[in-house]
């Protein structure tokens, strides 16, 4: 089973579970004050919207919003009915055909295998209007666990190789961060130029 069918089948125990924890919020409210206000920023893999969502919109930006999961999108809608959003997947979106000022991507990079973790990197880098920023989450070191919400495989690819996959894919690593939970995330800018 990916990523797609796990969290479908687990939808409601992980909403459950979300709804109550404030884990990567702080670091989410903190990148947003380097974005301009009414930025407008896609979130990629929402889940039911809290707390992450409900940190965008309180800091006045316009999001977007894509999740694999029918039933994380039908609770979404009922708590953000306001915000556009999408079910499909990461892999196989077209990020609604327009391009933005921010993305962020929590919870979902490292749920993919490898090659498909390089392709969503460069279709987000794709995606952003010059200058722009994404944020994700994946740890710092290189390796696999199962994931504590679904029970599938996911990998680390390691700070070295998403710092080789964002540059090559027109992205700088600005910075990283990690939370009281100890999960890590990556913060990085399109340049204002292609190679």
């Amino acid at each position: 089973m990916d990523s797609t069918g796990a969290y479908e089948k687990f939808a409601n125990d992980f909403l459950r579970k979300r709804d109550q924890s404030l884990i990567g919020s702080k670091v989410v409210e903190q990148w947003v004050q380097t974005l301009p206000r009414k930025a407008e920023i896609i979130e990629i893999a929402c889940g039911g919207g809290y707390p992450i969502t409900k940190s965008l919109i309180d800091e006045g930006l316009k999001v977007w919003a894509i999740d694999s999961s029918i039933t994380l999108i039908r609770k979404f809608q009922s708590r953000f009915p306001d915000v556009p959003i999408k079910c499909e997947r990461v892999q196989d979106s077209n990020f609604f055909g327009k391009k933005f000022d921010a993305a962020i991507a929590i919870g979902i990079i490292f749920l993919l295998p490898e090659y498909e973790q390089a392709k969503v990197i460069k279709r987000i880098s794709d995606i952003l209007l010059p200058g722009g920023k994404v944020l994700f989450s994946a740890p710092v070191e290189a390796g696999s666990w199962k994931d504590m919400n679904t029970g599938i495989n996911c990998i680390s690819l390691g700070y070295k190789k998403y710092a080789e996959l964002l540059t090559k894919s027109d992205l700088h690593i600005k910075s990283t961060f990690e939370d009281k939970g100890k999960n890590n995330y990556y913060e990085a800018e399109r340049l204002n130029w292609r190679c």
